[in-house]
């Protein structure tokens, strides 16, 4: 008794099995049976485009770094205590603009002394001065008296010997008398040099305690505050000027050195410069090149409104390594990449006998790729210009594929395209209804 239900249960299985194999039998003839009448082959739609010959400088893409045309760390060349300080963080200042000032008052006293000094030595050039005018009336005079006592002597007159030696005696001592007002006239004016070198000495440590912006500039971050004492040479704040160009430094190698000098322009891209690449030139390029990095260092001048680049900040900089030559690109929708190797589908005619009007069969095309030039990609070699290729939808294709253009895509609200009246899922549009089931 316990032998029917597996008995059962085995014929139960025999005949599902049965069952299905004669449907798959049923199916496989009818495959069969299509296949011998010819059933069309379905076509892939895809994007047709034609390969074309582009002209493209090849560029190197290097990083500059912004440098300002004149930037200086500001010092103090005399010690001092603070007693202004004329700026802040940040600032932007004028040329001349007081930015820190010391404490002068000891050397005002000096001044003030040596200015007392130099008053004094010129009265005493004026004293010098009046008696040498004085003493050269006295030496007019006994030279005045000498020559009428020669006269006298000449012509027939009594004089007497001693009288001669008289005339001549006052004549020398006049003269003495006058050589010594005049040392004297030298030495005080020495002493009023001495004394207005000194006065400028002074004015100048003053000067020098009062420290201003040398041009238009912007200026770091302050750390110095009244009261505070500064040794000599003390690094007080540091002045980039602001400039409407900048310079931007960026290192060629030197098998491209050659495609560079003063007055070539290449092409520089920065967020501060705007979404396009902005064309700067170059100015001057290092007389050596860098013997550690084997590149040479190149000086451009790139335009810079509103201050925005700033000394420091990088900017990518391309330049030109060869001549401009006509390159073959496709899009970059064309390429299909595999493990082995880059490859487009190049469509070829299709039979006119079996494949419907403007039918085209795909071809496996090798290529090797260049650059990428933005959407579109150089092919070096394996397609030549004018060839017909698949873009957009090329991932579907494979060897002898059967190919159509696809259909432009419809205007918005035209009938049929997404989201105008009509169109199935669209709004105001019923959705269909299923059909009746007339088995139900």
């Amino acid at each position: 008794m316990k032998r029917k239900p597996v008995i059962a249960g085995i014929i139960l299985i025999g005949a599902i099995l049965l069952v299905g194999a004669s449907l798959a039998f049923w199916k496989y003839r009818q495959i069969a049976a299509s296949a011998g009448k010819g059933g069309m082959e379905p076509p892939e739609f895809v994007d047709v485009t034609t390969a074309e010959a582009t002209s493209w400088q090849p560029t190197a893409r290097l990083v500059g770094t912004v440098i300002a045309k004149r930037s200086v760390t500001l010092a103090n060349e005399i010690v001092g205590v603070i007693t202004e300080v004329g700026f802040n963080s940040g600032d932007t200042v004028q040329p001349g603009q007081v930015l820190i000032r010391f404490d002068t008052s000891t050397e005002q006293a000096d001044l003030a002394g040596a200015q007392a000094a130099e008053r004094l030595a010129l009265a005493s050039i004026d004293i010098a001065d009046a008696n040498g005018r004085a003493a050269r009336a006295n030496l007019d005079l006994a030279e005045s008296n000498r020559r009428r006592t020669l006269e006298a002597s000449t012509s027939g007159s009594v004089v007497t010997e001693s009288e001669l030696d008289r005339v001549k005696a006052e004549v020398e001592q006049a003269a003495a008398i006058l050589q010594r007002e005049q040392s004297s006239l030298q030495s005080a004016r020495a002493e009023l040099d001495q004394r207005r070198a000194q006065v400028q000495q002074i004015q100048t440590i003053i000067s020098k305690k009062t420290l201003v912006a040398p041009f238009l500039g912007r200026v770091g971050m302050r750390t110095v505050h009244p009261g505070q004492f500064l040794a000599e040479g003390t690094s007080i704040v540091s002045i980039t000027e602001l400039t409407d160009d900048i310079y931007v430094d960026f290192a060629v190698p030197q098998e491209y050195a050659a495609r560079v000098a003063a007055g070539t322009v290449v092409m520089a891209k920065s967020e501060m410069l705007g979404s396009d690449s902005v064309p700067i030139t170059v100015v001057s390029m290092d007389a050596t090149v860098n013997p550690t990095t084997r590149n040479v260092r190149v000086r451009s001048s790139v335009p810079n409104p509103g201050y925005l680049l700033r000394p420091g900040m990088f900017v990518d900089v391309e330049v030109p390594v060869d001549e401009p030559r006509p390159y073959v690109t496709v899009p970059s929708t064309a390429i299909r990449r595999a493990a082995f190797g880059d490859h487009v589908f190049t469509l070829g005619p299709g039979d006119p006998q079996k494949d419907p009007p403007g039918a085209m069969r795909a071809q496996q095309r090798m290529v090797s790729l260049g650059s990428d030039l933005g959407g579109r990609v150089i092919v070096t070699s394996g397609l030549t210009a004018g060839e017909r290729i698949a873009a957009g939808g090329s991932f579907k294709l494979r060897e002898g594929a059967l190919v159509l253009p696809a259909p432009p895509p419809a205007a918005p609200g035209s009938p049929g395209s997404p989201g105008s009246p009509g169109t199935p899922g669209s709004p105001g549009t019923p959705a269909p209804q299923a059909a009746a089931d007339p088995a139900r």
